[in-house]
């Protein structure tokens, strides 16, 4: 699933859902740092090619950038999921340029809470509940609110999480996190195969080619299934119009928008908005 920075638009860059199910979810990634704890079932992600299976109970940090997917998950699982820009974090002392870098933290850190102490992990889930529920309610002072749980589970990867070592990528997984960076920034806006080739240093034909068999899919596929998957969330969790949604999911003209979704979800935009509003 990808999910927007909304930042950009003076919107406070923080969005949650409760999601259900087994669907999985394609290898991508954003540029945004990702919660994931589970509530009840098993979901089995993978990570930077680390396979979890994670428990109720369990919390999964997603740094941003990070390639990963949601491979498989028990039909009647329930999880919560939160997505939010670092900039909402970090502290700063009497120098306002020494700011804590969240990035680096994340990076040092072992970001699954089965590796973690039994309280910790118990914490960060508690942090992750409230968060949801503030984005939930939004009641006076919920910004106030998430950015000081956003903190605290900043603390405690300082503190109590432990540290690890990631292995530095070869070069054709960095050349291909490159390439999906770039289409996490842009798939919302044009976007081409010959503008990704362009900052991949590859001809299009060849990064075609190099696209398809490391994905799976091909580039368009690729870009397609994100927009999908940004419009089934923007549905599930946005009160704007069908229309809004398609322009939001990167989508022009929304006759385009209805045949893509339907042939991809079975449904059309509509009637998936009225069938989350009867469940």
């Amino acid at each position: 699933m990808i999910y927007e920075n909304r930042s950009h638009d003076g919107q406070f860059p923080f969005i949650a859902a409760e999601m259900d199910g087994g669907q999985p979810f394609m290898t991508h990634c954003h540029q945004e740092m990702e919660l994931i704890a589970v509530r009840r079932g098993q979901v089995a992600v993978r990570c930077e090619g680390e396979d979890i299976v994670l428990n109720p109970g369990d919390v999964w940090i997603v740094p941003p950038f990070a390639s990963h997917s949601i491979e498989r998950a028990d039909g009647d699982s329930l999880r919560l999921a939160a997505l939010t820009d670092l900039k909402v974090m970090g502290a700063w002392t009497k120098q306002e340029d020494e700011r804590i870098d969240v990035q680096n933290i994340l990076e040092g850190i072992d970001l699954y809470s089965g590796h973690w102490p039994e309280d910790t992990a118990h914490r960060v889930f508690e942090l992750v509940e409230n968060m949801y529920q503030e984005y939930e309610k939004q009641d006076e002072g919920w910004q106030l609110a998430i950015k000081t749980l956003l903190n605290a589970l900043v603390l405690l990867a300082i503190r109590e999480m432990p540290r690890c070592e990631r292995k530095h990528p070869n070069k054709q997984v960095a050349t291909l996190k490159n390439i999906l960076e770039y289409v996490a920034l842009h798939y919302c806006d044009h976007i081409s195969l010959e503008d990704c080739a362009a900052v991949a240093g590859f001809n299009p034909s060849y990064l075609s080619r190099y696209f398809r068999q490391h994905m799976g899919v091909t580039f368009q596929e690729y870009i397609k299934r994100l927009r999908i998957d940004k419009a089934r969330w923007l549905l599930r969790n946005e009160k704007i119009s069908v229309t809004e949604v398609s322009y939001q999911s990167g989508f022009k003209d929304i006759k385009t928008f209805n045949k893509l979704f339907k042939s991809e979800c079975g449904m059309t935009p509509t009637q998936f908005r009225r069938g989350l509003e009867a469940s």
